[in-house]
């Protein structure tokens, strides 16, 4: 609504008023004396304006602004560097499982043979043409037994200095891990020198343990 129309109708309102009381017929009473006549249109005119005042005062309280509102300036967004290349981790090498296996033990020799004593040493000296007794002594490190009737005793190679002939028998059985000491009778050469003599044992199988000799001869 308008505000000249509220003032229009505030006005009209006024003037219908004004008439109604115009119109208006008393009953029967005393006529009155006569009052002398006001004009309602100062009135009217009053009232109209202190309405449209009103109206106009409301108007204005509630509308809007008519100062724009600047709106705030909105900062531009500053540059965010890039990020640097952060280097990957390293890799940790994973550990490999290597099941552990046993190690295999060698399979021990049916027949076998280790010396371990000689007489005379290398180191002893023995007078020219004089009789000695060589002697090894061994032990049986193979699984089987030494049986005396089936290994032989026999002259292998180097010096003859033995007495007798170049075959002996075992002197007896010697059983796995036994020992054993074989005894030749030998002489010493005439001249002087270092001289070296070698015997082996034949074992059943076939092997042989070999026994050697080397000594100084010096008058």
């Amino acid at each position: 609504m308008t505000v000249k129309s509220m003032v229009w109708k505030v006005f009209s309102g006024l003037a219908l008023i004004a008439l109604l009381a115009g119109c208006a017929v008393p009953t029967a009473a005393p006529t009155p004396t006569a009052m002398p006549t006001i004009d309602p249109k100062p009135t009217f005119d009053a009232s109209a304006t202190q309405a449209a005042a009103t109206v106009i005062a409301d108007l204005s309280l509630n509308a809007p602004s008519a100062t724009p509102v600047t709106p705030t300036s909105t900062p531009e967004p500053t540059n965010t560097p890039a990020p640097t290349n952060t280097p990957a981790p390293t890799s940790t090498p994973t550990r490999e499982f290597i099941p552990w296996t046993a190690t295999p033990t060698a399979t021990q020799a049916a027949y076998a043979c280790s010396i371990t004593d000689v007489s005379p040493k290398s180191s002893d000296t023995i007078k020219v043409d004089q009789d000695f007794d060589a002697k090894w002594s061994l032990k049986n490190t193979g699984t089987e037994t030494w049986n005396a009737g089936n290994t032989d005793i026999r002259f292998s190679d180097g010096e003859r200095m033995h007495e007798g002939g170049d075959l002996r028998d075992l002197p007896s059985n010697v059983a796995p891990n036994g020992t054993t000491t074989i005894t030749i009778d030998m002489k010493a050469p005439s001249g002087d020198g270092t001289y070296n003599t070698s015997w082996v044992i034949a074992l059943e199988d076939g092997s042989e343990c070999t026994l050697n000799l080397r000594i100084n001869v010096s008058d």
